[in-house]
C-alpha cells in the first residue's frame, strides 16, 4: 500500500513524528485553513512536525467509478498553499480499493507507522471501510491523539467544497473567493487560439488546461492574468464565443498594459468579478464595441478597488 511522504521543508522538530490534519482538502478553504492553523500551532507545541494527510486519487474515482471529476485545485496547488501556511510535510494515500477496504484498526495502523503522534480533523471526517470510521472511533483509539474541530461557518452556512463549487458554477467568483481566502484560479500554458483578437486589437491569452480545473460559469470576469512573475489586470471571458459559433469552450485573457508574444508560457488566471454573461453579437463591430465597453467598465473597477491587488494571493 503505498504512502507518498514530500518533505516541503527543513524542520527543527522531529521528523518521525508528526502532527497532522487528514481529508481532501479540495479548495483548501477557509475550513480547511482552520485546521491547518492547528496543525502548526499543535505541533510546535508537541516538538513535532506539521503535516497534512491526504488522497489521491480522488476517493469517489475509486469508490463511485468517477473518470477525472472536475476540482477547486490541484494535489500541486493545494501543496503549495499549505506550504506557506506552515505545513513541512504532505502525506499522500494511494486511495485504492485496498485502501478503501481497511478496516478501521488497519487504518489507525498504517497512520501510526506514518509517525502521527496527533491527529486534528472535521467534525465529519470518516475513513475505513464503508465510511465506518468517525470522529468517535478515532477518539476511542490510543495509538495518537485526536483534536476534532467545528465547522467553520459563514453567514450560518458551513463552508464546504460543495458550497463554493456551487458558487463558482454560477458566477458568483466574489462569494467564492471570500470562502476560500484568496481569488479563485485556473492554471495552464498559454495556447495559440484562433487569433481573432488580435485582428480586433484585443490580444488574448488563451488558456491550455492539463488539469480538469471547475469551470466558472460562462461569461465576462475581471481578473488577474500571472505570468513571467508578473500579475496584470486583466479582462477574462469564459465561453464558447457564440459570435464565430465555437463548439469548445474555451478562457481566454485580454491583459492590460501588456504585449509580449507568451506562447506555452505557463500562466494562472484569478477571477475576481462577475461582469456579465456571454451572448452573441449580429456583427465583429458590436462586438468590438462591447469589448471596448467592457474594458472600460474593468477599469473603472480596478480603480476603485485598490486593494484587489493587495488581497491577490499569487500560487
Amino acid at each position: 500500500m503505498e504512502v507518498r511522504m514530500i518533505t516541503l521543508q527543513k524542520s527543527s522538530m522531529n521528523p518521525c513524528r508528526i502532527t497532522a490534519c487528514i481529508g481532501y482538502f479540495d479548495g483548501l478553504h477557509l475550513g480547511h485553513q482552520r485546521l491547518i492553523h492547528e496543525v502548526v500551532h499543535n505541533a510546535a507545541k508537541h516538538h513535532s512536525a506539521p503535516a497534512l494527510i491526504t488522497f489521491d486519487p480522488d476517493p469517489w474515482v475509486t469508490l463511485r467509478g468517477m473518470n477525472d471529476p472536475a476540482h477547486l485545485t490541484t494535489m500541486k496547488d493545494r501543496i503549495l498553499i499549505a506550504e506557506r501556511m506552515g505545513i513541512q510535510q504532505f502525506l499522500i494515500l494511494d486511495f485504492t480499493k485496498e485502501m478503501a477496504a481497511l478496516d478501521i484498526d488497519e487504518f489507525h495502523a498504517l497512520l501510526e507507522q506514518n509517525g502521527v503522534i496527533r491527529l486534528i480533523c472535521g467534525h465529519d471526517f470518516h475513513y475505513g471501510r464503508y465510511g465506518s470510521g468517525s470522529v468517535q472511533t478515532l477518539q476511542k483509539q490510543d495509538a495518537f491523539s485526536v483534536s476534532v474541530i467545528d465547522p467553520v461557518m459563514y453567514e450560518d452556512v458551513r463552508i464546504s467544497s460543495t458550497r463554493i463549487e456551487q458558487l463558482i458554477q454560477a458566477g458568483d467568483v466574489a462569494q467564492a473567493s471570500i470562502l476560500l481566502g484568496r481569488f479563485y484560479f485556473l492554471r495552464g500554458t498559454v495556447d495559440r487560439g484562433f487569433r481573432r483578437g488580435t485582428t480586433m486589437h484585443f490580444p488574448t491569452a488563451n488558456l491550455r488546461m492539463s488539469d480538469n480545473y471547475l469551470l466558472p460559469k460562462k461569461g465576462v470576469y475581471a481578473g488577474f492574468a500571472s505570468v513571467q512573475g508578473q500579475c496584470y489586470e486583466a479582462m477574462i471571458n469564459v465561453g464558447n464565443n457564440p459570435t464565430f459559433a465555437n463548439d469548445d469552450i474555451s478562457i481566454e485573457a485580454n491583459l492590460f498594459n501588456f504585449d509580449e508574444m507568451i506562447y506555452d508560457e505557463p500562466i494562472t488566471f484569478y477571477f475576481v468579478r462577475f461582469v456579465r454573461d456571454e451572448k452573441r453579437f449580429e456583427s465583429k463591430e458590436d462586438l468590438i464595441w462591447q469589448l471596448k465597453t467592457d474594458k472600460e467598465h474593468i477599469r473603472g473597477m480596478f480603480e476603485e478597488n485598490p486593494l484587489w491587488k493587495d488581497e491577490l494571493l499569487c500560487v
